[in-house]
């Protein structure tokens, strides 16, 4: 009976051994696999504001409404919603009115914080904006944060935030 229960003890101490490498070994593969997420994150989420935060925020008061509209599929559900209320109600008549011009240009982008799903970038941009009547150019820099979400393996624009 007692070499039956030192054997016991034994076997239960040595599958207890397997269980806690078992356990580290999982979770050092998961901090790696988190890591490298965050490491692809910030590379795509900096080409992906340089890229659509000109066309976001620039426009041209004769095309405003099908430049606008054409960036509707960049945004997650929540924030279209909301951004196409501002374009319709705000944007596209002052736009109109006033004959603005807004042009748009990226001058750089940091990564505030990046996981594999989720991520937020500070965009600093540089704004230039001309009415049809005046033809003056207001210049302005600005920065905005723009948040983004993984959907489908896409990152979608989840909000914008002028800073």
């Amino acid at each position: 009976m007692n070499k039956r229960w030192l054997v016991s003890a034994a076997l239960a101490g040595i599958l207890g051994v397997f269980v806690a490498l078992g356990a580290t070994a999982g979770s050092l593969y998961w901090s790696r696999v988190e890591a490298r997420g965050e490491q692809a994150a910030s590379a795509e989420l900096i080409e992906l504001a340089t890229d659509e935060i000109p066309k976001v925020l620039g426009f041209e008061f004769k095309t405003v409404e099908r430049s606008l509209t054409e960036t509707y599929p960049m945004f997650t559900g929540d924030y279209r919603r909301e951004f196409e209320a501002r374009v319709v109600n705000e944007i596209i008549p002052q736009a109109r009115e006033k004959q603005l011009v807004n042009q748009v240009n990226v001058t750089g982008v940091g990564v505030q914080e990046a996981k594999r799903t989720s991520g937020s970038v500070l965009v600093f941009i540089n704004r230039t904006m001309t009415t049809a009547k005046s033809k003056e150019k207001l210049y302005e820099g600005s920065r905005v944060r723009v948040d983004y979400r993984k959907v489908d393996r896409k990152w979608l624009i989840s909000n914008i935030v002028p800073i």
